[in-house]
């Protein structure tokens, strides 16, 4: 038995951000309408994070996953990646391993394709200014999600060291994507005011900018917090938005920035992608995705990749066990 390991360029090679867009959409799609079992993540506390443990199965899907990541924020002082993950790969008639993907690079593809996805739903068509809070992998990963969506020309990137502005804009200017894309560091104030679709990737325990400083109609995706305690947008950006999340129940258990609501306040990115219910519904309307990530992205996402993979030989076969 062989088991298939790709690795972060791997991925890159075989699940380009619109096929990835594409596979999450569908995969939201299916979580919304019950075909999809994802229980709840299973978190443990590390020494300075928390790891956690996301599995999930579709239904007549050939495929099953299960992702272990672990979240470290003391890892920036020590030079080491905040996050490490490893995603499993398995066939779902014979439980057999199929792949070990790269987690990191999958969770922030996948993460990216969820935002492209909602930004595709929920923004104006017309958006062209974004502001970017954070300069990470997640960051970079909602960039290029962006532009798959809509005609961004104008990001500004707020980020608590201007190295790492510097770093980003770099970055951009290596990807044949964003080459023309015109890139500035700014005060949150600044960002937000200017901005069409605003993308918040960061780690703080706490709100990034003043909702007050929103544009009428602007879209609004939040990635960065995944727990009750921390958030990254405050009550004023959410005052009078349609909130739309990947799944109410984990939503509503892990996000910090919707508790005190019900699952009535919220609507399910997978129900506007399937036509049940709207998504934006007027030019000045405010839209809010909050996104603490959902395993149904990991599989769908891994499972395009693995097969694509397969068909072009990319990734290394390992004999295992």
């Amino acid at each position: 038995m062989t088991v298939r390991l790709l690795r972060a360029a791997d991925l890159a090679l075989v699940c380009p951000m619109k096929e990835a867009i594409d596979a999450v959409a569908a995969g939201f799609a299916s979580l919304s309408a019950g075909r999809a079992t994802v229980p709840v993540r299973l978190s443990v506390p590390l020494t300075d994070g928390v790891a956690l443990t996301m599995p999930a199965a579709l239904d007549g899907a050939p495929c099953y996953s299960v992702k272990v990541v672990a979240v470290a924020p003391g890892n920036v002082q020590l030079g080491r990646p905040t996050v490490t993950a490893t995603v499993l790969l398995g066939d779902a008639v014979t439980g057999e391993l199929l792949a070990i993907i790269d987690g990191a690079a999958l969770t922030a593809l996948r993460t990216g394709a969820a935002g492209g996805v909602a930004a595709r739903e929920l923004s104006r068509p017309d958006a062209t200014r974004a502001a970017v809070f954070g300069a990470g992998a997640q960051a970079r990963s909602q960039l290029l999600a962006l532009r798959s969506v809509r005609d961004i020309q104008e990001v500004r990137v707020v980020t608590r060291d201007p190295a790492h502005a510097a770093a980003f804009r770099e970055w951009a200017s290596g990807e044949p994507a964003l080459a023309d894309l015109a890139i500035h560091p700014s005060s949150p104030h600044d960002a937000v005011g200017a901005a069409d679709i605003v993308v918040t990737a960061t780690t703080s325990r706490t709100p990034v900018f003043d909702g007050r400083s929103l544009r009428a109609g602007a879209h609004v995706t939040a990635v960065g917090s995944f727990t009750p305690e921390t958030r990254e947008l405050d009550d004023e950006t959410l005052r009078g938005a349609r909130i739309v999340v990947d799944q109410r129940a984990a939503s509503l258990a892990e996000a910090g920035e919707l508790r005190g609501l019900s699952e009535g306040d919220l609507v399910e990115l997978g129900e506007i992608v399937a036509g049940q219910v709207p998504g934006r519904e007027s030019a000045t309307q405010r839209t809010v995705f909050k996104s603490v990530g959902n395993a149904i992205q990991d599989l769908v996402v891994a499972a395009r990749a693995f097969e694509r993979a397969r068909e072009r030989g990319i990734g290394e076969e390992l004999a295992f066990p």
